[in-house]
């Protein structure tokens, strides 16, 4: 019996942006963040997970476009939390 194959595209299952990175409209994403702009409202408020305030772990701001991979507290959604 043959199986039928799924023609869906995937969704992105990891994002380029940190994953301890928040924002209000972080809370209602249906996927993981592919670009500022699914992080962002219209106030660009965000803030670190980690240290609750918009100063990240390394000492600096925090948004989309900087908490990327470059960054020495990056976390990558399929990197444990740092507890």
């Amino acid at each position: 019996m043959n199986q039928p194959t799924n023609t869906a595209t995937p969704a992105k299952l990891n994002s380029p942006i940190c994953a301890e990175l928040r924002s209000k409209k972080y809370f209602f994403l249906q996927q993981p963040p592919q670009e500022s702009r699914d992080v962002l409202d219209a106030s660009n408020d965000c803030w670190c997970s980690r240290t609750s305030d918009r100063i990240g772990p390394d000492h600096f701001p925090v948004h989309p476009d900087d908490c990327r991979a470059a960054r020495e507290c990056f976390r990558s959604l399929f990197t444990p939390p740092v507890s």
